[in-house]
């Protein structure tokens, strides 16, 4: 898988807030949650909705057009919100020495 590297550093992304990255034509929203980095599509599955303006409440992203909800961990799609389906996650790659944030993608 290509690691590509974005240009936010670790310090760009506050605790619990959502950030969206364009790589390799991809739209990925990021997260960070006590301390560690989660990045999944930030297109919602059931009609386009941009995740990275959603809620975060835990490990729970919630889609601000129908409300839609996914686990930042895995892009899993709620049991409670059926009518969206199962998203792409990311493996996230941060430098300890420089902060650079990196995202593994397929």
């Amino acid at each position: 898988m290509p690691i590509l590297k974005t240009t936010l550093k670790k310090g760009d992304i506050q605790e619990d807030k959502l950030v969206k990255v364009e790589v390799s034509d991809k739209s990925i929203v990021l997260t960070n949650i006590d301390g560690k980095f989660y990045a999944m599509d930030s297109v919602c599955s059931h009609a386009g909705g941009p995740l990275e303006e959603g809620t975060l409440e835990g490990y729970t992203l919630t889609c601000p057009w129908h409300f839609g909800k996914f686990d930042v961990r895995n892009a899993k799609a709620s049991l409670e919100t059926n009518w969206v389906t199962n998203l792409t996650s990311y493996p996230v790659i941060v430098d300890d020495k420089t902060g650079d944030i990196s995202i593994e993608t397929a």
